[in-house]
């Protein structure tokens, strides 16, 4: 199929409903709270009661914002209990009919991981709660001595959603699931504070911003808010499961999901930001995949209820075999910008972008980094980019800027690590270099950005170092030129020159091996491009075995010569080795889709966004082949609005019958400008959407190319066509598309355009050996460790 990824649409920056109370105090759209009875924190503390109705009060076990903690005795029942009593004004008549209808409903809750409340009362005019007191510590004061193991961190968070889905049944939500109101006992978890009567939201924000203003303090809830909170929009169930993912990462990781140094970039961060993927097992990233379902932006992408959630973790739980105590840690994300040149110079120019490129290619398959890619990168070439706007879109935690400066036959760079949004300075480094030694550049760079992040190294950047400095020049300016398809075949030949002078230089084999296979796909078909272009992504693979960059254009080639199946079993064999690569899953999408496994081409994609939330896959194109039309166009409309994303929503419109919107939506892609090869490919969905009885009968310059042959591509022709009622004249490309090793099984047993020749014996047969290649497949891919590395 045409050779195009999808990437989900861009977040509205905008703030989406108000903010209420919070967000305006924050803003200054309302002027600061009055602090809430009992005295602002830090004011001076109320003396405690001697007794409160029939409980004699023996000490204080806390107190905040919301009121103070007392251990307690009944004197009638004679035991020890905890009383809390509640910061509501007299005065305020509707909050103290809250708090009763709240604590009346949550006293019914019995459960084994629900703190017992005994008794709602009200002495003199302070309202009390009487409740069971508990023996241990909050999850708070355990997360100050540092991370939770997996196992530890499962158990409790099964315990946290067995209490919320007993709330939830009685129609509480908690709202204020926190660490604090998680508590350990000797006997497991106990939920405190649970949909009780809370004081006005801007007195318990007064709370808060005490609390930020205090050098090294923790913040409190806004850390744990679900964005539906942050907006003012209505708030379910869900919301606490968003709450529960937050405290089950901050358990494996140490650090919060959502950080900043003020409220409003924490708010922030929770409603455009995700938090780093967890890495240091397979049990950990698929624990790591249950939080970020419940970590989802829209409730609707969460699990549906506690009882969901809990199970995902239960089968996590089950089909772990380690019991150890399993270290999560949280990746670094990180971004090198392209730089910027201070005088214009057209001899170095192309450095602004490949020097970077170069940075970013040399850090990829660092265990402790994720790399965003040159092309996420690139849209952030401004001269002075906005680490805010870089942090949320690109999603990541750390930033490399530079500047460009030739003098004469020297190159001066100066590089700068930030953190990302809060643009703090972490190393400069400055380096000076002969125009004849650029990759003494890209290399010290490179060294100094990992030595500055102080990251345990699975492998030293910049393995692959060239022979021959004009060779490396040569690379450098071909990776510029090979960013388009208009300028490929430039940078072809640019990348032979380069392999001549330095034959063992294992990057520019793996990029020249792309050109051959685009080139000849979509630009000019040559008779021995295929096999120049599969001997020099094998070459590249001879002189590295772990380039990556290498594996993933290889399966590319695979999956379109009949392949897919050598492609999925090496890709996993590479993501084992080195998982925290998601443009080894991207490949994923595209091989495990040609070999016919679309769940595990979904679930491909998935892990690819757990570790880069921006990464382009084929993914629309998987989910096409399902036959879910709906599923397809709900997804998020593409960022750019137009290219081969576009082109899938159209044969999604059309495939459902909705053949006005797909002529409408195909007209406006087809005023964008494309190369002749996607001109052409429009060309023909205009005859199919029209059903023009010449449809595929004239496919000029496409029967030139490779693109023809490519066995995706001939199946969409064969489902076309069936679509189209020409059922009989569908049953050679679906014969070609097969035996080219696109195990299509499932769509041809799903798809309506189908049914007329579910009786005919030839069509019977191709599903047959359909059904035969994608079973291999599958036997194929669990064996290789794919059910376990992706939470199969």
């Amino acid at each position: 199929m045409i050779d195009v990824s999808v990437v989900d649409g861009p977040t509205d920056k905008e703030a989406r409903g108000p903010l209420r109370a919070l967000y305006n105090w924050l803003t200054g759209a309302t002027p600061p709270p009055q602090p809430p009875i009992g005295g602002a924190p830090g004011s001076t503390p109320r003396p405690a009661p001697a007794r409160l109705g029939h409980y004699k009060i023996l000490r204080t076990l806390g107190s905040g914002g919301m009121g103070v903690v007392y251990e307690a005795r009944d004197e009638r029942l004679e035991r020890a209990v905890a009383l809390k009593t509640m910061s509501v004004p007299a005065n305020e008549e509707t909050a103290r009919k809250r708090f009763w209808r709240e604590a009346r409903a949550a006293a019914g809750v019995n459960h084994p991981n629900v703190c017992q409340v005994y008794e709602i009362g009200e002495d003199q005019g302070e309202l009390f709660i009487a409740m069971e007191l508990l023996e241990g510590e909050s999850l708070a004061d355990r997360l100050g001595r540092g991370p939770v193991g997996l196992s530890e961190t499962t158990s409790i968070g099964l315990g946290m959603l067995a209490a919320l889905s007993a709330l939830h049944a009685r129609g509480i939500v908690h709202r204020d699931l926190k660490p604090s109101n998680v508590f350990l006992t000797p006997h497991g978890v106990k939920l405190l504070d649970f949909g009780l009567a809370r004081p006005a939201f801007e007195a318990a924000l007064d709370h808060t911003k005490t609390e930020l203003t205090r050098a090294g303090a923790m913040l409190g809830t806004p850390r744990y808010m679900a964005p539906e909170q942050v907006t003012g929009e209505e708030i379910d169930s869900r919301t606490d499961l968003f709450s529960a993912a937050a405290i089950l990462f901050e358990m494996l990781s140490g650090r919060p999901a959502f950080v900043g140094r003020t409220v409003i970039e924490i708010l922030h961060a929770t409603v455009y930001e995700h938090p780093p993927a967890l890495s240091g097992s397979p049990a950990v990233a698929a624990l790591d995949r249950v939080i970020r379902h419940a970590l989802a932006k829209k409730p609707a992408d969460r699990p549906e209820s506690a009882d969901a959630m809990s199970n995902e973790l239960a089968a996590l739980r089950a089909a772990s075999d380690d019991d150890l105590p399993a270290v999560a840690q949280a990746l670094t994300r990180l971004v090198v910008l392209p730089f910027r040149v201070l005088r214009f110079d057209p001899e170095t120019d192309f450095l602004a972008f490949s020097l970077p490129d170069a940075i970013t290619t040399s850090l990829t398959g660092i265990g402790s980094l994720v790399v965003r890619s040159s092309a996420t990168a690139a849209k952030f070439a401004t001269e002075a980019p906005d680490l805010k706007v870089v942090a949320a879109d690109a999603d990541v935690d750390r930033v490399v800027t530079g500047t460009l400066l030739r003098s004469g036959d020297q190159l001066r760079v100066v590089a700068q690590l930030v953190e990302a949004p809060t643009g703090t300075l972490i190393t400069s480094h400055t380096v000076q270099a002969p125009l004849g030694d650029l990759f003494r550049l890209q290399d010290d760079l490179a060294r100094q950005i990992v030595g500055a992040l102080s990251l345990p190294l699975g492998r030293t950047p910049a393995v692959d170092a060239p022979q021959n400095a004009s060779a490396y020049e040569l690379y450098l300016r071909a990776n510029e030129l090979a960013r388009t398809y208009e300028k490929i075949v430039e940078a072809r030949a640019l990348y032979e020159r380069c392999v001549e002078l330095d034959p063992m230089f294992a990057p520019a084999w793996a990029r020249l091996g792309r050109c051959y296979r685009v080139i000849d796909k979509y630009i000019e078909h040559t008779p021995d491009a295929s096999a120049r272009a599969e001997a020099a992504l094998r070459r590249a693979l001879e002189l590295n075995p772990r380039l990556s960059v290498a594996h993933k254009f290889l399966s590319n080639f695979e999956a379109d010569t009949g392949k897919a199946q050598q492609a999925v079993v090496r890709l996993l064999g590479e993501a084992t080795r080195h998982g925290n690569d998601s443009e080894l899953f991207a490949g994923l999408v595209q091989a495990c889709r040609y070999a016919g496994l679309y769940d595990e081409s979904i679930a491909a994609h998935a892990e690819a966004r757990r570790l880069d939330p921006n990464i382009p896959t084929s993914v629309e194109q998987s989910i096409l082949m399902t036959a879910d039309f709906g599923r397809v166009l709900s997804w998020p409309e593409p960022a750019t609005g137009g290219g081969g994303d576009g082109v899938i929503r159209v044969i999604a419109l059309g495939m459902a019958g909705r053949l006005s919107e797909a002529l409408e939506g195909l007209a406006v892609l087809r005023r964008a400008p494309h190369i002749k090869t996607f001109q052409d490919w429009g060309v023909q969905l205009q005859l199919w959407l029209e059903r023009d009885p010449n449809l595929f009968a004239n496919l000029g310059q496409l029967r030139e190319l490779s693109i023809f042959e490519d066995p995706e591509a001939t199946f969409q022709t064969a489902w076309m066509l069936a679509d189209a009622g020409h059922h009989q004249r569908s049953l050679e490309p679906l014969r070609r598309a097969i035996d080219k090793g696109y195990f299509a099984a499932q769509t041809m047993e799903r798809a309506p355009q189908f049914d007329a020749l579910r009786g005919d014996p030839t069509f019977a047969q191709i599903l047959a050996d359909a059904e035969r290649g994608r079973a291999q497949a599958l036997a194929a891919f669990r064996d290789a460790g794919g059910d376990r590395l992706l939470g199969r």
